[in-house]
């Protein structure tokens, strides 16, 4: 396999690999590592890598020249199809099955088709997956079926808002005011049991990755990085709570 000769060039391979990984939900090991492994592969003598909440740097040495870049990288949400396709990537080319030109293809093809499912298939098993939850929690039928018709329009609102880059605590605001208030007011008509299915309506809304994101950071030693990820997951938690308050005062 052919190296990257020019170490500016190699820095945003790496960048760019370690910014799909950061955005989809990785921690920061993970996203350090991903950065290391791509560097080395591509050739470099040596590598550091920083990884903030916001930013990504990276300094390699290749054929006694130098390099230090550094790319903003705000985090995205989750999305484990590319944090699959990065992994499996820089896998191949560590392999030398492919070379740095369809290493950057295989990037760009997961940056410019970040879904792989369409929207309403989203919304649709979330929906499901919510209506299970109001079951578990002891909902009647019209309870579960409520359920899912509200955290399916729910979900489809995170998405669209997510997709024009609305700050957390908005989209989780709008997105459990407006499940909330769709399942309180059909299963107050409908259902007899009309709490499990307000309270499985915002499940969806919980910021699962980010806690465990931060626990792995915590524990790994990034205190900066976990401690920034528990503010952020803190701030969707508290937007689910001021939704469904809301919610409730409307339908009472």
């Amino acid at each position: 396999m052919k190296s990257v000769r020019d170490p500016t060039h190699l820095c945003r391979l790496v960048l760019a690999a370690g910014t799909l990984v950061h955005q989809s939900g990785g921690d920061t090991a993970r996203t350090a590592k991903i950065m290391s492994r791509t560097a080395r592969a591509l050739g470099a003598d040596t590598v550091h890598t920083i990884v903030s909440s916001l930013n990504l740097g990276v300094t390699v040495e290749l054929n006694g020249r130098q390099r230090t870049v550094f790319h903003k990288a705000p985090h995205m949400g989750v999305n484990f199809r590319t944090l699959t396709g990065v992994g499996r990537a820089v896998n191949a080319l560590e392999a030398c099955r492919i070379g740095p030109g369809a290493f950057e293809s295989l990037l760009d093809d997961l940056r410019s088709r970040p879904n792989y499912y369409p929207r309403w298939l989203t919304a649709l098993t979330v929906g499901l997956a919510c209506g299970g939850f109001a079951a578990l929690f002891g909902g009647d039928l019209a309870a579960v079926l409520v359920t899912l018709l509200g955290s399916g329009i729910g979900s489809w609102v995170r998405l669209w808002m997510a997709a024009r880059h609305y700050k957390p605590f908005i989209f989780a605001t709008v997105t459990a005011a407006i499940a909330a208030l769709v399942v309180g007011l059909l299963a107050k008509q409908f259902s007899y049991t009309p709490e499990p299915a307000i309270a499985a309506s915002v499940l969806f809304l919980i910021p699962g990755v980010p806690l465990i994101n931060a626990m792995a950071d915590m524990l790994s030693g990034n205190y900066l990085n976990g401690g920034v990820r528990l503010t952020m997951s803190a701030v969707i938690i508290a937007g689910i709570g001021v939704g469904v308050s809301l919610a409730l005062r409307v339908v009472h």
